[in-house]
């Protein structure tokens, strides 16, 4: 499959897991000078492959279409993170309701429930609100992106995940869903494995084990 029809295959899957609805959320690939993104005002619930938008280093469209107005973002994290070839970015319930629950942190804001969240997702930082698309937002965004950071969550507005691959992107959005859900069900008074103040406990034990 090419990376257009991998994307909108992802759409699809955001879309079935509650990661997305409505229009909400976009998702992103990176190509070997430019970025693939959906689109902007459109369900990811059914993306063809030819919706997709490709971006140069600017954030400007090659061809047709507009591209996700998170496009700063998505940009900001592919040039600090060479090693990141996907970007998601959400608007699952779950989580804007614990972003809203939780402080701003720029390490950790969240506690380890599972052996399973620690690998696949890790730390948490959660970053204030920014509007949507603004500079301020990829700004913040690229600062907390950092080192190993696999997901990120924003105040009132949602999650980011990124991966080497769709895959992994995809896998970390998904145990990051189910960890907020026990957050949000429980009123937070689930008993975690970890603090969220305890990050360079758990670093050490993911090391060493």
């Amino acid at each position: 499959m090419s990376d257009a029809e991998d994307l909108a295959r992802l759409g699809a899957q955001l879309y079935q897991r509650g990661l997305v609805s409505s229009t909400g959320g976009n998702a992103s690939v990176r190509r070997s000078s430019t970025v693939l993104i959906t689109p902007t005002g459109r369900s990811l619930a059914d993306l063809s492959p030819e919706e997709l938008v490709e971006v140069d280093s600017r954030g400007d469209a090659t061809g047709s279409g507009r591209p996700s107005k998170e496009v700063p973002f998505h940009l900001g994290i592919y040039r600090a993170r060479p090693e990141v070839n996907c970007v998601i970015h959400g608007h699952s319930p779950y989580a804007v309701a614990a972003s809203t629950l939780l402080s701003p942190h720029p390490v950790n804001a969240f506690p380890v429930y599972t052996a399973g969240y620690l690998a696949r997702v890790g730390r948490l930082p959660l970053i204030p609100y920014f509007s949507s698309g603004s500079a301020e937002l990829a700004a913040a965004v690229s600062e907390v992106a950092t080192g190993d950071t696999k997901a990120i969550l924003l105040q009132n507005h949602g999650f980011i995940t990124v991966g080497d691959t769709i895959e992994s992107a995809f896998n970390t959005a998904d145990e990051l869903l189910d960890a907020l859900t026990v957050y949000v069900i429980t009123e937070g008074r689930a008993k975690p494995l970890y603090e969220a103040d305890a990050w360079p406990k758990q670093k050490e034990i993911e090391v060493s084990a």
